[in-house]
């Protein structure tokens, strides 16, 4: 069965009204799960589970994979409107797409995320039926040392985003690693940095750091404002307000969807990378192709489209390498894995040939779930807004509230609350001081897997390190991250030679006879 009557077949199945209603109301279930923070996408599909093992297996699937698309959808709305980032992969879009909603234009950057999230999702679903397969073979050639090369890539974004103070970037980047080393070696077995505590043996998870460094971090800061800066400066409910304001806009925010679509599929289909890793790369790929990168950070439409779009995009070809190989990319994918296994179907080769009901049927089902997440996103948006301006008042303990329960719902665990609260402290005085939040986080994030991929390289090649230069992907890699982290130092030499410049002219013309 060739992909077009596939997917023809799927929709078959997809419409019939037990899938329909299952694929619906995992997408909206996905929505308020993104929209919570510390819940998680995982945690979502894994309470599920039981549940899908009692429907149709299309409609189990259906239902647990729109859960998890949701997920990106609702993640969004949170790190726009409060600085809170409802999942890990909207983290970065926090950076501008908050700044956006401080002026007055969160409707803006919410819109352009669930056009450009639909946008990217229905690629990512036509690469999944045409070249998902071919593609996932790829994939499981890229070694070790390719994987370090892209996650020590990944961390060149630090640079980027260090601003006019490099040794603070540099701080907030330290800290970051020595957060994500928190925990039981993975090689040795040894305990690092947990100080006797066995709530740390698992290490620091990310959410508490998120939430508490950008969502109690700014509710602390904006207590000693007279206004609160977190809600929109005007309440703007029409669809135009919506929609980018301009050509110039416009065409900054397509180039910025397209190049995260492809940053999201490439990422995606990495086994262990996931839709977090792929924003980041999104992020670093727009902010250095542009004209003028001084604006990301301070409210660029291009710094929430296409991290977005990178994640949508992600979340789908990650089901590329599970329903080929039977490999999850990313924890929800894994337990997404369970589910086919509930049901007896084992993802691999095989699955296309055997169940095509089951693939075509999902992947008809996730069109369906991404139309109507789209509509459903875009009706919450004058809503969200307005209800976010009524409660302006009451925000910083609004987001105090939000930010416990996130951080509780992670493991239960008043240790995980306490976490929160101290990084918020953490926020609260990067803040006072000037120092970045997001390299902390970018370090973080890629840091615990760049280190695995490091020691891995390195014991399989018996420790040279002419390994990660051996390959021609990670040698690419490896050069162009060189090369990022050596711009502050060409930047410095171009300024020394501009200034001496004048100077040598100014003495030639003084001693010329």
């Amino acid at each position: 069965m060739d992909a077009f009557n596939g997917l023809l077949h799927g929709f078959e199945i997809a419409l019939m009204p037990a899938t329909l209603i299952a694929a619906i109301m995992g997408g909206i279930l996905g929505t308020v799960v993104g929209i919570l923070p510390g819940i998680g996408s995982s945690a979502a599909v894994a309470l599920l589970l039981p549940l899908s093992y009692a429907m149709p297996p299309v409609a189990a699937l259906s239902m647990l994979a729109g859960v998890w698309y949701g997920s990106t959808y609702g993640g969004i709305i949170t790190s726009v409107l409060l600085n809170i980032p409802g999942e890990g992969d909207a983290v970065i879009a926090t950076l501008d797409g908050f700044q956006m909603a401080k002026d007055g234009r969160g409707g803006v950057a919410l819109g352009v995320s669930a056009l450009g999230g639909f946008f990217a999702g229905t690629v990512a679903l036509i690469f999944l039926m045409y070249i998902g397969p071919t593609a996932a073979q790829l994939s499981l050639k890229f070694s070790p040392a390719d994987f370090f090369a892209l996650m020590f890539m990944g961390l060149s974004l630090i640079i980027w985003l260090s601003g006019d103070d490099m040794a603070k970037a540099l701080i907030s980047a330290a800290i970051g690693l020595l957060i994500g080393s928190v925990g039981i070696d993975a090689t040795s077995g040894q305990e690092r940095l947990t100080f006797g505590s066995v709530e740390l043996l698992n290490g620091i998870d990310l959410v508490p750091v998120v939430i508490g460094l950008f969502g109690l971090g700014e509710a602390l800061t904006s207590l000693g404002e007279a206004e609160v800066t977190a809600a929109p400066k005007k309440i703007k409910l029409g669809v135009r307000q919506l929609l980018p304001e301009n050509a110039v806009e416009w065409l900054r925010t397509v180039k910025a969807t397209i190049r995260g679509t492809v940053c999201g599929i490439v990422v995606g289909l990495l086994p262990g990378a996931g839709p977090t890793i792929s924003t980041f790369v999104a992020y670093a790929v727009e902010k250095k192709s542009s004209r003028e990168p001084q604006r990301f950070g301070k409210g660029a439409i291009e710094g929430v489209a296409s991290p977005e779009a990178a994640s949508h995009s992600a979340t789908i070809a990650g089901l590329v390498p599970l329903l080929s190989l039977g490999l999850p990319s990313s924890s929800t994918a894994a337990v997404l894995l369970g589910g086919f296994l509930i049901h007896g179907l084992v993802p691999g080769p095989l699955l296309f040939r055997d169940h095509p009901d089951i693939v075509w049927g999902l992947i008809a089902s996730l069109y369906i779930a991404n139309l109507f997440l789209l509509l459903l996103n875009t009706a919450l948006i004058p809503l969200l807004i307005w209800s976010l301006q009524a409660v302006k008042g009451i925000l910083p303990p609004l987001i105090a509230v939000l930010v416990i329960i996130g951080a509780y719902s992670i493991r239960s665990s008043v240790f995980d609350v306490w976490l929160a609260v101290g990084f918020g402290l953490l926020g609260f005085v990067f803040r006072v001081l000037g120092v970045p939040l997001a390299p902390l986080i970018i370090a973080l994030v890629p840091g615990p897997k760049a280190e695995i991929a490091l020691r891995q390289s390195l014991v399989l090649s018996d420790g040279s390190f002419l390994t990660f230069v051996s390959d021609p992907w990670s040698a690419v890699m490896v050069v162009i991250a060189f090369f990022i982290f050596l711009q502050p130092a060409f930047r410095w030499a171009r300024k020394s030679w501009e200034q001496q410049a004048p100077a040598t002219a100014e003495y030639d013309a003084t001693t010329k006879p």
